[in-house]
């Protein structure tokens, strides 16, 4: 395979944007690269790559056990104490995924992670002033009627 004469360039890109990053954009950034990784990890599944599998899921289930670090359990509330537990839950399915080469708990954990990324993008544009609250609840509840239509 060629190498990509621009790899250099990409890198660079990708370190600047790191660590330019404000802290909510390295959450939605965390998610972006669990996402992606439990995407490659279905394809592996499919396509019968365990070391791909594997090396991907295991990818994915750092970064959730990153997420959950993030979280403040000793001066947080309810709702921090479910993030971490719903965490908890996805890092467990990854490792049974794994074992068992399951693209539906793959799928589980991406669906999990892909609601929690758009939660996060939505509280970040609420908090600059994008778009208000009533916005994020009309779109989340015009994605759900669409996920209902497609069922």
């Amino acid at each position: 395979m060629p190498v990509n004469p621009y790899n250099k360039y990409i890198k660079q890109y990708q370190t600047n944007n790191i660590t330019t990053a404000t802290p909510e954009k390295l959450m939605i950034l965390l998610f972006d690269g669990a996402i992606q990784y439990l995407q490659k990890a279905r394809i592996a599944i499919e396509e019968k790559n365990f070391k791909e599998r594997s090396v991907n899921i295991e990818s994915s289930r750092k970064i959730i056990r990153e997420l959950m670090r993030t979280i403040d359990l000793e001066n947080g509330n309810d709702v921090s104490k479910s993030l971490f537990r719903l965490y908890n839950r996805m890092a467990t399915k990854l490792i049974k995924a794994n074992v068992q080469r399951s693209v539906n708990l793959v799928d589980e954990v991406l669906e999990d992670l892909t609601n929690i990324r758009w939660g996060f993008q939505k509280a970040i544009e609420i908090e600059n002033g994008a778009i208000t609250l009533e916005e994020a609840m009309k779109e989340h509840a015009e994605m759900n009627k669409d996920k209902e239509n497609a069922e």
